[in-house]
């Protein structure tokens, strides 16, 4: 199955008092670079964040954004600053006896006291955490992968279309392989003909060169390979492993055998057809860059 790179996911639900959020999207890159956007509180979930994504997709950029909220709000612990606590009192005592003041302290002065408190927010577990972010992140990914799949789609038939035509290209070819190479050997025999006018010639030595000169110019082994390479090119494009780099390699060997045919064979019907099963290859090469 044919995966695109490009996608997008997004997924939000309340787990256990917290709001999460979670957005997933990827574009093209030659290997998988993934950037994680999250609260610091939860990098220690980091490793495991990036281990899920890896199980969904194998190649591309993919940026991740997690935003988790608490609805009842931060748990906090309150302490009392004894020091602070203790300085204070022992000021006001200081004060009322040095100054004779009266009045005595109460609970409610200290209380008014913000200094007096130590307020620290209490850590969360982060197993329940993970627990809640994996749930929200796995829906994420499956839509994510899901426009992936999607996308995939219409790059396999484009794709399949482009090598339809490549196909019938080199059918056209072949049929006009035969003669093409008729032509440009009675061409060569011509031109060996006026260059040893009158001059003894070695038949065997004519007869090896011929030989040589026809194996040049022979492009049915190029043909040959390009069936196989688009029977292997189907064949890569029905797997279930990503396939983009397989094709993307198999495109290379495709443009080879061609540019060999268009090298060998002096025929200008070949060579229009040459140009055309490159734009055809061409149309293949920018459709794989965006495969998985």
């Amino acid at each position: 199955m044919v995966k695109s790179m490009t996608g997008f996911g997004r997924y939000k639900e309340v787990i256990d008092g917290r709001d999460i959020l979670c957005e997933v999207k990827s574009v093209n890159s030659r290997y998988l670079d993934t950037t994680l956007k999250m609260p610091k509180l939860y990098s220690p979930l980091e490793d495991r964040i990036k281990q899920l994504a890896a199980s969904y997709i194998s190649r591309g950029k993919l940026e991740i954004y997690i935003s988790v909220e608490s609805i009842a709000g931060d748990k906090i612990d309150l302490s009392v600053n004894k020091e602070y606590l203790e300085s204070y009192i022992r000021l006001l005592n200081e004060i009322k006896n040095e100054y004779a003041l009266s009045g005595d302290l109460s609970l409610d002065m200290i209380a008014s006291k913000n200094e007096v408190f130590i307020a620290r927010k209490v850590d969360e577990d982060l197993e329940a955490v993970w627990t809640a972010i994996e749930k929200v992140l796995k829906e994420a990914f499956e839509q994510h992968l899901a426009m992936r799949i999607r996308e995939g789609l219409k790059l396999e038939n484009d794709i399949l279309g482009n090598l339809t035509e490549l196909e019938q290209i080199a059918e056209k070819i072949a049929l006009r392989a035969p003669e093409s190479l008729r032509v440009s050997n009675e061409r060569m025999k011509a031109r060996v003909a006026e260059l040893l006018a009158g001059v003894p010639v070695d038949e065997s030595r004519l007869l090896t060169e011929c030989a040589v000169y026809a194996d040049k110019t022979d492009i049915n082994e190029e043909l040959a390979r390009l069936g196989s390479h688009f029977a292997q090119f189907r064949e890569i494009l029905n797997e279930k492993q990503p396939a983009g780099r397989k094709l993307d390699f198999l495109v290379q060997e495709l443009n080879r055998e061609v540019n060999t045919i268009g090298s060998k064979a002096c025929d200008t019907e070949i060579a229009r057809y040459v140009i055309d099963a490159k734009c055809a290859i061409e149309r293949i090469r920018e459709q794989i860059q965006n495969i998985e």
